[in-house]
């Protein structure tokens, strides 16, 4: 057995274990004392509780969560925060889970902005009559926002998983659960937060997310997604599409979230002025098919697609890439260079050259293995003199057929999740 003498001399705390007869350091770390209760916790209340508490003490997490929903003001001198629980109301069987008030002023406080918090947990989700029921409530005392948070999740925290009636004005926010989750790690892993107890309140806080057995990540479409995607191939009808766009959706947020998780690049959805609900409709309507647009670390002009095609079967993930100068065989030499120092999946990534007006459709695919052999060889087959003397962008993805894995609910959101972050570490990163 170690003694503690000698440890303290050698200032070996992280032998400390040894004196109390722990195998491995982690076993000791095991005994920490925690901030919040670790454990297969269901209670909503304490949930709720516990993370308005760090919403309330870590200003940059606050920010970051407020600022993604517009309310700006929260960055202000002289603002404060006041959270409140379980709020009675006139119905006892509704009562918002939370209130949040934003103030100014030290002497006399100003309400800035005020809002009711609604929260689920497990597989529960947010109900339409009960926050209409919040609305109703809110429109008789002057509050006129909800921040919702379960495990749904949106395309953007300004939308809501419910849909209410467009001729009612109250603003509805969602906060997922997941959502939550990373954007502390996230900001945790870029070293945003100064406040060395508001890092362990922070820690803290994602240990205790990460040990909750009623919070979860997006880990298969509905159970339904079988029949209904089989249906659709053979026929087309708006029950279809909104099925599948209710799965979706989340999908393609929770792969944002698990990238974000998994390479710590902070990846995003890119929006247009339409909804995605609108955008995943009018392509499945037109050639069944949805095209999700990602990009990474605030960048929006430099995307990568991941494309679902119904018909084939089939997933894929691609980027374009401008090489400027140089004729054809120059730029694709110097294309095959950014990618020799990692050949991994060189029979996966397959790449095209574009020519000036030429459409993709011309476009001849070959895969990275066949392209480096052509290397050595002093001609590539992806070149074309017919087509011009220089390539506009070249085209690189890797395509996976799915078949029957295509309609299994669990399969396909694994199968989607996992692409995406090859893509993006394989092919992406390399020519960002």
């Amino acid at each position: 057995m170690a003694r503690l003498k000698k440890l303290t001399e050698k200032n070996f705390l992280k032998d400390l274990y040894q004196i109390f007869n722990f195998e491995t350091e982690e076993e000791l770390e095991k005994r920490k004392v925690r901030l919040f209760p670790i454990g297969k916790t269901t209670d909503e209340n304490q949930t709720t509780s516990i993370f308005l508490a760090t919403l309330s003490a870590v200003k940059e997490y606050r920010e970051e969560l407020f600022n993604q929903i517009g309310i700006k003001k929260i960055n202000n001198q002289n603002i404060k925060l006041h959270i409140y629980t379980e709020i009675p109301s006139m119905s006892k069987e509704d009562r918002p889970d939370g209130l949040i008030v934003i103030t100014s002023g030290i002497h006399n406080p100003v309400i800035e902005w005020i809002s009711f918090v609604e929260s689920k947990i497990g597989n529960q989700d947010i109900e339409i009559n009960q926050i209409e029921n919040y609305i109703k409530l809110g429109k008789e005392i002057g509050i006129e926002n909800i921040i919702t948070i379960s495990n749904e999740l949106v395309s953007l925290p300004t939308e809501s998983p419910v849909n209410i009636n467009n001729r009612v004005k109250f603003n509805l926010y969602h906060w997922s659960w997941i959502y939550l989750s990373v954007t502390a790690g996230r900001l945790l892993n870029g070293n945003v937060v100064k406040d060395e107890d508001h890092v362990y309140i922070l820690q803290e806080l994602r240990r205790y997310f990460n040990s909750h057995n009623g919070i979860k990540n997006y880990t298969g479409m509905e159970k339904n997604w079988k029949e209904i995607t089989e249906e659709f191939v053979d026929k087309s009808n708006k029950n279809l599409i909104d099925e599948i766009i209710k799965s979706y959706k989340q999908e393609e947020k929770d792969i944002c979230l698990q990238l974000i998780e998994d390479t710590g690049h902070f990846v995003d959805l890119k929006i247009t002025n339409k909804s995605r609900e609108e955008l995943i409709r009018a392509s499945l309507e037109k050639n069944k098919t949805i095209t999700s647009i990602f990009y990474i670390n605030g960048n929006p002009n430099k995307t990568f697609n991941l494309d679902i095609d119904f018909v084939s079967r089939k997933i894929s993930c691609s980027t374009r890439y401008t090489i400027e100068n140089g004729k054809a065989k120059a730029q694709t030499t110097r294309l095959l260079s950014m990618f020799l120092k990692d050949v991994s999946n060189e029979d996966d990534i397959l790449i095209g050259a574009i020519y000036p007006r030429r459409t993709i459709s011309n476009t001849v695919y070959k895969s990275l293995s066949q392209l480096i052999r052509e290397k050595e060889e002093g001609n590539y087959s992806i070149n074309n003199k017919d087509y011009g003397d220089t390539v506009k962008e070249f085209d690189i993805k890797i395509v996976e057929d799915l078949g029957k894995d295509f309609h299994r609910p669990q399969l396909i959101v694994t199968k989607l999740e996992t692409l995406s972050k090859l893509f993006l570490e394989k092919v992406f990163i390399v020519l960002k």
